[in-house]
């Protein structure tokens, strides 16, 4: 959780607002206080939103989507104002970290932490579908894991089994990777539908990678109609039994929610369904490689199949201590476990810092790693500083167009082959780029700025891969990128590099930020809001072009495109103190 910036309302209807949970293509939300003192989770649209005719009616339908579900694993409506300037929706604030997050800390899920995911979640489906309603999201960003058992959110587009658009041929929408053949062919989409993507997020709670694998959507897509999906690596028979049945092309073969549960009883004992037994997700943070610093990570990222598997911890949880207001310090303290994580803050309002993600209810649409850090202080005079309002800030949540929006400075962006999910951009490695009509930052001699952003490699490179760059007459004036010479980050002008030391690894997100100190002549690499690098900035020349994400030139041409995801990219005209860096990330 952040501070609330300065045009976040402090109050919404009857609930005052205390701080920031993140920031999604739909809204803002906030972690807010019922009048009564109860704490809530307040999504509010964004205004942009509304110049588009048929967004009230989507919003409604949310709402009372939402409002029709009831059951122990979703996320209940506590109110809504549809009709308000700015629409709102307060639901029962959930404590605990994504799915996606947990697999990306600790790695896959033990069988029988897997087998507790799966009773829950085909609960909660039982609730949905007794409410005539299919989810049609259901991916492991939308499925947050309380002490007590996992939560079902975002009805953003469920819809009623009656509904005319449920059945409409040519209609798709679900989430790449985690929809069923019925939903990429815009085929007719039932209970069944909701089975399918149960399959495969349990799949990816089993092995941490997706079952159709990764890549470009369209082949992902593909995969999904007509590839067999790949669960070899469930070591467990009777469970990769279960989720290859849930993965059966044809939606009449699928089990049915409480066939899942009658299944489940048998292989996991009492212990698999009685999720009210306080049962912990508690996998451990480790970094990728002996001498790195913890990357801390934001969905929605796979971890390697070979990680250390989550165990499921039945010890009695103590009573949560009074949060600590100040950052967590890197190298060892940041291992901590997640249930050091759950069980820290005031009522349990524990956050992983931002860039890592947040735990709380998400917008439609929204990237489960967005704008999180540590608690804010109730001292005015201890809070953290908050970083100078940025020339240029991109969010990428477009979610489709080809302009990205500088939200800050007015310099937006021309899109070229870029894909928009889950409020960031993909790039392809090979054209994909974004590119504004001039320069956002002055670079020459004597000239500070700073560049940040958020990026999530797909692969790993043999070369480089620039995320943020600004062009000058032969080359880019500076570089934030993967350089596959050094297999490492790197904040670099031409022939200069500042390399971090955190190992990179493809499908986690990382926050990394390019402080240029002008009239120091230095040039800083920060990797999760830490320092790692520094060295003298010997070739600062003035970078008069385009600024570009996605890419880079040199030798005059296009080059070290970035095969990934980018999102939340801020430039400043300024070099950040560390405190600020940190903040931002």
């Amino acid at each position: 959780m952040s501070a609330l910036e300065p045009d976040d309302p402090r109050s919404v209807g009857e609930y005052r607002l205390l701080g920031r949970l993140g920031v999604g293509g739909m809204g803002r939300v906030f972690l807010g206080r019922s009048p009564g003192g109860r704490l809530v989770a307040v999504k509010v649209v964004h205004a942009e939103l509304l110049r588009r005719p048929e967004f009230r009616d989507r919003f409604r339908r949310e709402v009372r989507a939402a409002r029709m579900v009831s059951g122990a694993f979703t996320a209940p409506v506590v109110d809504a104002d549809p009709d308000a300037p700015l629409p709102w929706l307060v639901t029962s604030y959930i404590a605990g970290p994504s799915l996606d997050q947990a697999v990306a800390e600790g790695g896959p899920f033990e069988p029988q932490a897997v087998l507790t995911l799966a009773a829950g979640l085909a609960e909660a489906l039982v609730s949905i579908h007794a409410a005539h309603l299919v989810h049609r999201d259901l991916k492991p960003s939308n499925v947050l894991l309380a002490e007590d058992g996992p939560r079902v959110i975002d009805f953003g587009i469920a819809r009623s089994v009656d509904a005319d658009s449920l059945t409409g041929s040519g209609h798709m929408a679900g989430s790449p990777g985690f929809m069923s053949p019925e939903q990429v062919n815009g085929d007719e989409v039932t209970w069944a539908s909701d089975v399918f993507c149960l399959g495969t997020v349990l799949a990816f709670a089993a092995t941490g990678a997706n079952p159709f694998g990764a890549g470009p959507t369209p082949a992902l897509l593909y995969r999904v109609v007509h590839h067999a999906p790949d669960v070899d690596a469930v070591a467990d028979p009777a469970l990769r039994s279960l989720i290859a049945d849930c993965l059966a092309k044809d939606p009449a073969r699928r089990p049915a929610p409480r066939e899942i549960l009658a299944r489940i009883g048998p292989l996991g004992g009492e212990s698999a369904t009685a999720l009210p037994h306080a049962h912990q997700w508690t996998p451990a943070v480790r970094p990728t490689r002996a001498d790195a610093v913890p990357t801390r990570i934001v969905p929605p990222p796979a971890a390697p199949p070979a990680a250390p598997r989550t165990r499921v911890d039945t010890a009695v949880v103590p009573t949560p201590a009074p949060a600590d207001p100040r950052p967590a310090p890197a190298g060892g303290a940041g291992r901590r476990s997640r249930r050091t994580f759950l069980l820290s803050g005031a009522g349990a309002l524990a956050a992983l810092g931002v860039g890592t993600g947040f735990w709380l209810n998400r917008p439609a649409g929204a990237d489960p790693g967005e704008g999180s850090a540590p608690a804010p202080s109730p001292s005015p005079s201890a809070a953290a500083p908050r970083p100078p309002r940025p020339v240029g800030h991109w969010p990428l949540d477009e979610g489709a167009g080809q302009v990205a929006r500088d939200t800050a400075g007015g310099h937006d962006g021309t899109a070229t082959g870029v894909a928009w999910q889950d409020s960031a951009a993909l790039f392809d490695g090979t054209g994909s780029q974004i590119v504004t009509d001039g320069p956002v930052l002055k670079t020459g001699a004597g000239r500070s700025f700073t560049v940040a952003a958020w990026v999530r490699l797909s692969v790993v490179p043999g070369t480089f891969a620039t995320a943020v760059s600004q062009d000058s007459a032969d080359a880019s004036g500076f570089y934030l990128q993967y350089s596959g010479e050094d297999q490492g980050w790197a904040f670099s002008r031409p022939g200069l590099r500042a390399v971090g030391r955190t190992a990179p690894a493809a499908q986690v997100w990382t926050h990394l930020t390019g402080v240029c100190d002008g009239p120091a002549r230095r040039l800083r690499l920060y990797v999760n809001g830490v320092q790692e690098a520094e060295v003298e900035d010997t070739g600062p020349a003035p970078a008069t072009g385009a600024f570009i994400i996605g890419r880079a030139s040199y030798g005059g041409q296009p080059r070290d495109f970035f095969p990934g995801a980018v999102r939340d990219v801020r430039a400043f005209d300024r070099a950040l103190a560390p405190a600020l860096v940190a903040r931002l990330a």
